[in-house]
């Protein structure tokens, strides 16, 4: 069941900007219930719009930069990483970066990490 239709794109750009707990959140609510299927049928945005979004919201994208230090130990997980000037989004796989794609524009680098699991 998609309900993506009756979930503004507002709601659903803010959602996706808090990560995705924000996403369940927002799934919770309008359904009443606990996600209990695949979270993306639920999203009907696309990530330009979500760059979009963050390049009208950049402290909404700058929240989940992190640093190398702090996804170390890190498994199975993407991550944004801020390095030298550029932002690094990749997969973590017991402490090792894989997937690595590097972006000189923040609001991009967020918008493919807070939706990685569309890829």
């Amino acid at each position: 069941m998609t309900l993506d239709s009756s979930i503004s794109k507002d709601e659903q750009l803010r959602a996706l900007a808090d990560g995705l707990p924000g996403v369940y959140k927002l799934i919770e609510r309008i359904t009443g219930s606990p996600v209990n299927s695949d979270f993306r049928d639920f999203i009907s945005v696309t990530k330009p719009e979500l760059k979009q979004y963050l390049s009208d919201h950049p402290e909404l994208a700058g929240k989940h930069v992190q640093s190398s230090e702090d996804v170390a130990g890190a498994h199975d997980v993407p991550v944004l990483i801020a390095e030298g000037g550029k932002w690094i989004v990749c997969w973590m796989d017991h402490g090792e970066r894989t997937n690595e794609k590097t972006y000189g524009n923040l609001a991009e680098a967020a918008a493919n990490y807070l939706m990685a699991y569309w890829q």
